[in-house]
């Protein structure tokens, strides 16, 4: 047990590396081809974490004149503090409604203490890419990797009731 600590430290440099890596290459794809946004979405969710933490939220998506809800989870590592969010992003490489649903790969970087903002990038399997911009309000410091799971409404594990979503 005396290396949990150091393995924790190498995570989260090794998570902080992979974020640079992917901010940095989302940066040169954006100078070369000028990606257009496929879709928009928002979020408001919670967070609670004291170095791994959970997060939970509901959203909508905006794609192709449609309005379609849908749920996120997952489990964070780097993450301290609890906290509500709302967030706005841009998606790209959507090229189908289907490539929307499932496991994304996320780093965040932000503080808040009682109000703040944090950025993420996140990417699923199948090349879809979400900049998140999102508005904190209570304790969080976070550089951490996150495993997370969009659902769209209707899917298994994704029951939304009216008047539940982002708004």
């Amino acid at each position: 047990m005396k290396d949990s600590p150091k393995m924790a430290v190498f995570t989260l440099l090794l998570a902080a590396g992979a974020f640079s890596y992917m901010i940095s290459e989302h940066a040169m794809a954006q100078d070369t081809d000028q990606p257009v946004a496929d879709a928009t979405l928002k979020l408001s969710g919670t967070l609670v974490a004291a170095g791994v933490g959970y997060k939970w939220g509901r959203g909508t998506l905006s794609y192709q004149g449609q309005e379609l809800e849908f749920c996120i989870h997952g489990m964070s590592l780097g993450d301290v503090g609890a906290a509500k969010l709302t967030a706005y992003g841009v998606v790209y490489n959507l090229k189908s409604l289907d490539d929307f649903s499932g496991k994304y790969f996320a780093m965040s970087v932000g503080v808040a203490i009682a109000r703040g903002e944090s950025a993420s990038l996140l990417q699923n399997e199948r090349g879809v890419t979400i900049e998140l911009e999102s508005k904190v309000k209570g304790l969080r410091l976070t550089m951490a990797g996150t495993s997370l799971r969009i659902e769209l409404q209707g899917s298994r594990g994704c029951a939304i009731h009216r008047g539940t979503s982002a708004s």
